[in-house]
């Protein structure tokens, strides 16, 4: 098969509509779609307090907005139900693995794709990865803070590789 595009979420708000990180995310993800219009998306995202509380899984909502955009419904994969990033990746191997994707796309936004990278790479090693990133239309002050986050957040996914990897010491 050819290459799995994966879009990794970003937050909703309440009403369900995308945020400017998951809507300039979804841009990206349509973009690389148009240059391989074989590939499969997988789109990542289900529920939370702090990205979406809505009915809607996030990943139908970003699924919905790139049909919009006009890829076609039997492009996407199962979305993964996921809460975060390391949860993104646990829950994107089983449907990788029956899609038999041996290549993979990473979209997310510039100040994410580094983390991604790492934590999808750890996780399913046998998959050659690629990343997208899609720049962040916010504030300065904002993509700081941002980019503040994924230090504190990359500590911590340091730390769930080296549980991944030697499971039975906590």
């Amino acid at each position: 098969m050819s290459s799995v595009i994966i879009l990794l979420g970003a937050p909703n708000n309440s009403d369900g509509s995308l945020t400017a990180i998951a809507k300039s995310r979804c841009d990206k993800a349509y973009q690389v779609f148009l240059q391989q219009p074989y590939s499969k998306l997988l789109c990542t995202g289900g529920f939370g307090a702090h990205f979406n509380t809505t009915n809607t899984a996030h990943g139908d909502l970003t699924k919905a907005y790139l049909i919009k955009l006009g890829v076609p419904e039997n492009a996407f994969l199962p979305v993964a139900l996921s809460r975060f990033t390391f949860e993104d990746a646990t829950l994107a191997e089983p449907i990788l693995a029956s899609a038999e994707a041996k290549k993979a796309i990473l979209v997310s936004s510039e100040f994410h794709i580094a983390r991604v990278y790492y934590v999808f790479s750890h996780v399913l090693p046998h998959i050659e990865f690629s990343c997208e990133a899609a720049i962040t239309p916010l504030p300065e002050a904002e993509l700081e803070q941002l980019v503040a986050h994924e230090k504190h957040a990359m500590e911590r996914e340091r730390s769930n590789v080296e549980k991944l990897k030697s499971p039975h010491t906590h």
